[in-house]
């Protein structure tokens, strides 16, 4: 046993079409979309943050902080990858609090346009449905 534990690990490489379809058999689940939309936010940033790193000399990985927001009408909770000197920041983050602003400020725009709260958040679910 203590000699496996002092092996490198070898990546997996899996096939596109292998990959596609362990998606699909996650998607069957409940929130299977919402895991893996979950999954690919934090895999994106950990290949941004690997890249970062590269470039960035004596800096080091430092853990992760939680992190929120939404997508497909959920909450999706990620671990965001940080770096030691505080440096790294996720493009994927800018990209989702720009849609959440966008959300609010739309949001906003329909309650004072006379859109009760209840019509504006039946439009947001129409919108999310249409997105389906």
């Amino acid at each position: 046993m203590k000699k496996m534990l002092n092996q490198k690990r070898r990546p997996m490489n899996f096939t596109k079409e292998q990959l596609s379809e362990a998606f699909v058999r996650h998607l069957d689940r409940e929130k299977g979309l919402q895991d893996l939309m979950e999954l690919m936010i934090e895999s994106m940033m950990m290949a941004e943050r690997r890249e970062f790193l590269r470039e960035s000399e004596g800096n080091k990985g430092n853990g992760f902080r939680l992190g929120r927001s939404y997508g497909q009408g959920r909450v999706l909770e990620f671990r965001i990858p940080r770096d030691r000197y505080g440096n790294f920041h996720p493009a994927i983050l800018a990209l989702l609090t720009d849609q959440e602003e966008e959300c609010v400020l739309l949001a906003s725009s329909l309650y004072c346009k006379g859109l009760t709260q209840s019509q504006t958040g039946e439009a947001f679910g129409e919108v999310g449905q249409a997105v389906q």
